[in-house]
């Protein structure tokens, strides 16, 4: 089981090599020994190419985020940008690519206990996360959400979760959940109310279904992408 962690610098981890491809690199924020499954930034240096790795197809899913710079999916003839967001269900073909400038991308790999498809979070190659409506979150005056991929069933979602400057989620009290959740702060900060401590920009975290966390106050606004899901 991927272990429990709050807010901590992606750079904390250290970086491992992705051969054969030479300038691929992964830092990984919390795995499954033995089976693949790991929550990782995946680091493009300048003019990186996986082709020799081919199209990609996996067994489980994969939900992610891109920090900065871009890659181009040499299959689509397309470029994806920061700020893009996607979600790979099991078999779902993507890759190989190239990246121009380099690019670092957050990435979440999880098997899901749901198996009915047609109800599970759709498929989802790179678009902006903009494009997706935002939603306030009451009763939190300055608190909403932009849903990317939601579960019909269980409602469960990835979203961009949004504070406007000196937004306050006291109102929500201490958040405790039967599902994981794992986020990257994409800009700005919260503070936590309970542990004291400020959590910024490029800052990972893991929370296993029954971790304590919150609630927290921005002081000069923040967004956060998240991925929640429930495991088997």
């Amino acid at each position: 089981m991927k272990k429990e962690l709050e807010f901590v610098p992606f750079q904390n981890f250290p970086k491992e090599e992705l051969l054969p491809v030479q300038g691929l690199s992964q830092r990984v924020i919390a795995e499954i020994k033995g089976s693949g499954i790991a929550t990782r930034i995946l680091e493009f240096e300048p003019e990186t190419d996986t082709s020799p790795n081919g199209i990609q197809i996996h067994d489980f899913w994969e939900e992610l985020y891109i920090i900065e710079g871009s890659i181009i999916d040499l299959k689509l003839n397309e470029e994806f940008k920061k700020g893009m967001v996607a979600c790979r269900p099991p078999g779902m073909e993507h890759g190989p690519w190239i990246s121009p400038n380099g690019c670092k991308i957050f990435e979440v790999r999880y098997y899901s206990n749901h198996e009915d498809l047609e109800e599970a979070k759709k498929e989802l190659e790179f678009v902006p996360f903009t494009q997706f409506a935002k939603h306030d979150l009451k009763p939190v005056v300055g608190l909403s959400q932009r849903i990317i991929a939601q579960d019909k069933k269980t409602g469960v979602a990835t979203r961009v979760l949004e504070f406007e400057p000196k937004t306050d989620t006291s109102a929500n009290g201490i958040q405790v959940h039967d599902f994981w959740e794992e986020l990257y702060i994409i800009e700005g900060s919260i503070v936590d109310l309970e542990l004291n401590e400020e959590f910024k920009e490029g800052m990972v975290a893991c929370r296993p279904p029954g971790m304590k966390h919150g609630p927290w106050i921005s002081p000069n606004g923040c967004k956060i992408f998240e991925v929640r899901y429930y495991a088997k």
